[in-house]
């Protein structure tokens, strides 16, 4: 494409190519940069998040720094640079906010993180290899700019879109007594979806928080052996997060709450569609600092008890 003239059709069915493409790459990415999946590094480390990586949006090695080093670190708490807690989550005017951090200053705030968590070399890494590539997509646009466009930006922005409304919606419903209690109370759980089939089961991403090394095709048998521990958490069927996403934005609470699933518990406490509906507003409302301050106080209470009963 970058060596001959791009026509309006070619864009068009490219363009189209990539958005049908986009969420299974993403996946694959994800599932590789959790556990190898080649055998030789060379294709693991290379092949998705640097040959293929640019032609779906991604800029060299930012995804595997901001997904595995920081956000399964943070755990959707107050260090995590894409934590949702203080964000009211049906809102669109703070999804835009949330969105806009990542989008104009994941470059500053990415190795911010890292320095303040005493890794400087993660830090450069992160902040070397976004301008890298960033140099790299404005020369290769400076010589020829409309396969670029079509090729590299226009994927660029798919994919920084969908990425963080993603994580928005997976962290959207959050237990307010214990929101940073991990996976059951920070991550919803999809199942019987065809998004599952197509995405490497991502809608089981509060098992995938539980346990970030799980075998994505382990997590529905978790789900199955393990309900009992879903009972308190946000269980939908037969969506995506694309789908939940929207009925967030425009408050279509009904279709969410037709989309909870009974016998992971709720059905038992909340039978009508009002209840849930109420059960699912209080989810999103955002965190003060102060309650964001007594949870991780409660957290670490937690942690010291637990030392000292086991010495």
């Amino acid at each position: 494409m970058f060596f001959v003239e791009v026509t309006w059709l070619h864009a068009i069915v490219h363009i189209v190519a990539t958005i049908i493409q986009i969420g299974p790459y993403h996946l694959a990415l994800h599932v590789s940069a959790h556990r190898k999946v080649f055998k030789l590094d060379l294709l693991n480390d290379l092949w998705l998040p640097v040959f293929l990586g640019p032609f779906f949006g991604q800029t060299w090695f930012t995804y595997y720094f901001h997904h595995i080093k920081m956000h399964h670190v943070a755990d959707n708490g107050p260090d995590d640079t894409s934590s949702t807690l203080l964000y009211q989550r049906d809102k669109f005017t703070h999804f835009l906010h949330y969105f806009s951090r990542f989008y104009y200053l994941v470059w500053y705030e990415l190795p911010r993180y890292f320095f303040q968590h005493n890794q400087p070399t993660r830090a450069i890494m992160a902040v070397g290899f976004e301008f890298l590539s960033m140099a790299v997509y404005g020369f290769l646009s400076s010589v020829n700019f409309y396969p670029m466009l079509v090729a590299v930006w226009i994927p660029f922005n798919l994919s920084r879109t969908f990425m963080m409304s993603g994580n928005w919606t997976q962290h959207a419903f959050l237990n307010r007594e214990t929101p940073l209690g991990g996976g059951l109370s920070n991550s919803i759980t999809i199942i019987n979806s065809r998004f599952n089939a197509l995405c490497f089961n991502d809608g089981y991403h509060a098992s995938h928080h539980l346990n970030a090394q799980r075998h994505w095709t382990e997590h529905p048998r978790h789900f199955l052996q393990n309900r009992e521990i879903y009972k308190d958490a946000i269980v939908l069927q037969n969506t995506d997060y694309e789908e939940v996403f929207f009925c967030l934005m425009t408050g279509w609470y009904t279709r969410i709450a037709n989309k909870l699933v009974d016998h992971a518990g709720i059905g038992q406490k909340l039978r009508t569609t009002e209840e849930r509906v109420a059960w699912l507003k209080e989810r999103v409302q955002k965190f003060s600092v102060a309650e964001v301050d007594a949870a991780l106080a409660a957290v670490k209470k937690g942690r010291l008890a637990s030392i000292e009963k086991d010495e």
